[in-house]
């Protein structure tokens, strides 16, 4: 796992890229990301079928607070996404973590939790984050506060294949929280 001098010298070196980057963000082997003003909010009470093929926005509506806080439910589950886009060669991964901060407000906030090598290399992109309130009341989240930690490893070897290379893979250079087809 890569120290916050390593991560600095792997940015200088265009290794990985944090667009905005924040100094200030850098801890001792991971970077705070913030969160974006774009959530995907499911529609309640609807079936989602992983068998049957549908549109995105037949069970999800895109929600843009335009910078104001955006409250989540006891119980309710919405994509949001990082302010920051990432990118990173095909000699790293990255493992997104959720904030314990955030955690003891009944925030789970999930985020696929890898970021394969060769992401963003096409494209730097947003990150999609899977967010759940298992608290008993409704929290504002609001754009810009910190809501995951980055932390970037060294791969034995540079991957082959980079992610936005392959063909099948579904989220390359992403701009807003989708779902994606299963």
């Amino acid at each position: 796992m890569l120290s916050d001098r390593d991560i600095l010298r792997e940015i200088q070196r265009g290794a990985i890229s944090i667009v905005p980057f924040d100094k200030s963000a850098l801890g001792p082997c991971s970077i705070d990301l913030t969160l974006d003003s774009i959530f995907r909010v499911y529609h309640e009470g609807d079936i989602v079928d992983v068998k049957r093929a549908m549109a995105q926005d037949e069970h999800t509506e895109l929600v843009d607070t335009r910078g104001e806080a955006f409250v989540i439910h006891p119980g309710q589950f919405i994509l949001g996404q990082t302010q920051e886009a990432i990118a990173v060669s095909n000699e790293y991964a990255a493992l997104l973590e959720g904030r314990s901060s955030i955690a003891r407000l009944g925030i789970i906030v999930h985020a696929a939790g890898l970021v394969n090598p060769g992401t963003g290399i096409r494209k730097p992109g947003k990150l999609t984050l899977e967010i759940f309130c298992e608290n008993r009341s409704p929290v504002a989240l609001y754009p810009g506060m910190k809501i995951v930690q980055v932390m970037f490893v060294r791969l034995s070897s540079p991957a082959e294949l980079a992610y936005d290379l392959r063909e099948t893979s579904r989220y390359v250079g992403q701009d807003s929280p989708d779902i994606g087809e299963l």
